[in-house]
């Protein structure tokens, strides 16, 4: 049974609560049909997850809890009745646990158990069991003869003579009666392993430790793991995501919908963070715990709910994944006109690049980003400032996030030489044969202007070029009009008329002198100049 907290709990208060283990219990095996479950509870929600639940069918009328994989086999340890005759826990009422094994089919479904190993299986209550990467050594928990409810940690090999005998039952040194150590879990690599302990360290009832195995075997020192995990109530059943990023444990505290809930910590530089609640489509007001994933949307869980065939019952589940993407535009502030060729920079919450992309020709982008991360987008282009927009992947059932971010153009640089001086910038750019100015210069005619008002001392006189495609009268005409639509927006952006003259030379003084010119040479003679005047 679970319990409900509404006290806030203040922070520098350390609360030792009575340790309470979930019952272990056995059971007559009972086949059941693949039904799907519904629980609902509205004080969350679903809080971004969406989940299917169904009974697998390997359930009895004792208390059953789900542990993890071995060679192909779920492996669970159960207080159903083995025989005519069972020893019965003084505390559960029930038969002591056992382990059991259970062919998966292709569909994730469970098939009737079998024990596990009888050299495991005695006469004391059995735990969880993790394994390593190789399957030749599990660590498990089993509760002492004296008292069924207070358990210990244990390691052991598999005899290489031998498949599936386990020796060299080895007691880890950190074990101690005086407290219960419970929930052993196994990191992927084999060098960190995750347990849950009523041990004085712990801020609460049951906290979240580990210990690192070094690589002669022996074990480095307990710590309490760091972040945001651990309450003054009860955390149990660690579990690590299958790559690693996630840890998923079973808590009464934090904001649980009342009992145990799962919920689920990212793993940071400083510990596991981001603690949240996997919602109301899988926990409920009644206990939910040991969460096992099995792929990226397929798991099973162990629960007390109401509908059960037992105590503790276990259950499958279906994650409802989609594939989410951040997108945006990048803009010119001013404007709001879309800039191309913009760098974008996807950080995460540490700072660290994710990744880098340059916004296409109207100026949008795009990366895959993961749910329920923290991001920061950073954009650069060479005559703007820097920016940077932050947003959160607060839920998994939404495919696309919106970050459009947007740029201020600098002012333009001034530029001095021994022949002039002149306000550099890039080309002004017209529609063909017209002297409309195109909308995206409109962005440098504006650091133009920005130049203007940053040295409201200077004069200049725009200067517009054509190549020498067309007849000279015609470049020469386009290329005063052209001169006259700078400063007309110039002026139209407040600057006075007394500081701005214009006019046009055509074809007559190219930067490149071509007969038969390039399309790159025609585009460097076809310009428009900021010359400032001197006095």
């Amino acid at each position: 049974m679970k319990l409900l907290v509404n006290t806030l709990i203040a922070f520098m208060f350390v609360i030792q609560l009575q340790a309470q283990e979930v019952a272990n219990v056995n059971q007559d095996f009972a086949v059941l049909d693949q039904e799907v479950i519904t629980t609902s509870n509205p004080d969350i929600g679903d809080n971004g997850f969406k989940f299917e639940t169904f009974k697998t069918g390997i359930n009895s009328k004792f208390s059953d809890y789900g542990v993890g994989f071995f060679k192909n086999k779920f492996i669970s340890f159960s207080a159903r009745k083995v025989g005519a005759l069972a020893k019965i826990d003084p505390n559960t009422k029930e038969p002591y646990t056992k382990l059991y094994c259970s062919d998966i089919t292709y569909e994730w479904d469970l098939q009737r158990p079998l024990l596990f190993s009888h050299i495991l299986n005695k006469g004391e209550n059995l735990g969880t069991i993790s394994f390593s990467k190789e399957g030749d050594r599990i660590y498990f928990s089993k509760s002492l003869k004296e008292n069924s409810q207070t358990f210990q940690v244990y390691t052991a090999t598999m005899n290489p003579n031998r498949e599936g005998e386990w020796i060299n039952i080895t007691e880890l040194p950190f074990n101690d009666t005086s407290y219960s150590i419970e929930n052993p879990h196994l990191s992927k690599d084999g060098k960190t392993l995750y347990f849950s302990s009523n041990m004085p360290e712990a801020i609460g009832g049951y906290d979240i430790f580990k210990v690192a195995i070094k690589s002669d075997g022996s074990y480095g020192p307990v710590e309490r793991i760091e972040g945001s995990v651990n309450t003054v109530l009860d955390e149990k059943f660690p579990q690590t995501s299958l790559n690693n990023d996630y840890l998923y444990f079973s808590s009464n505290g934090h904001n649980s919908l009342g009992g145990f809930d799962i919920f689920r910590s990212r793993s940071a530089t400083l510990g596991y963070v981001a603690t949240r609640n996997l919602g109301n489509t899988i926990n409920s007001s009644k206990d939910e715990i040991a969460y096992i994933p099995a792929t990226e949307t397929i798991g099973y869980f162990t629960s007390d709910r109401e509908g059960g065939e037992g105590r503790y019952d276990i259950y499958k589940i279906r994650e409802y994944v989609i594939d989410q993407n951040v997108s945006g535009i990048v803009r010119d502030t001013e404007t709001e006109i879309p800039l191309a060729d913009a760098t974008i920079v996807l950080l995460d919450a540490d700072g660290e690049e994710v990744a880098t992309v340059n916004s296409d020709e109207d100026g949008t982008y795009s990366f895959p980003v993961d749910s329920f991360l923290d991001y920061t987008i950073l954009a650069y282009k060479e005559g703007f400032d820097r920016n940077s927009t932050s947003f959160d992947t607060n839920t998994n059932l939404v495919a696309t996030f919106e970050a459009d971010i947007t740029l201020n153009a600098k002012p333009a640089e001034i530029v001095e030489t021994e022949e002039k001086s002149f306000i550099k910038i890039n080309n002004i750019l017209f529609d063909f044969n017209s002297d409309k100015i195109k909308n995206i210069s409109t962005i440098t005619l504006n650091t133009v202007v920005a130049t203007l008002e940053e040295n409201p001392e200077i004069k200049i006189d725009i200067k517009a070029h054509t190549d020498i495609q067309g007849s000279n009268g015609y470049n020469l005409k386009l290329s005063k009009k052209r001169a006259a639509s700078a400063m007309t927006y110039i002026l139209s952006k407040g600057i006075s008329k007394d500081r701005l003259t214009s006019e046009g030379y055509g074809e007559s003084q190219p930067l490149i002198n071509c007969t038969t010119c390039s399309d790159a040479q025609h585009e460097k003679n076809r310009r428009v100049e900021f010359i400032i005047v001197r006095e």
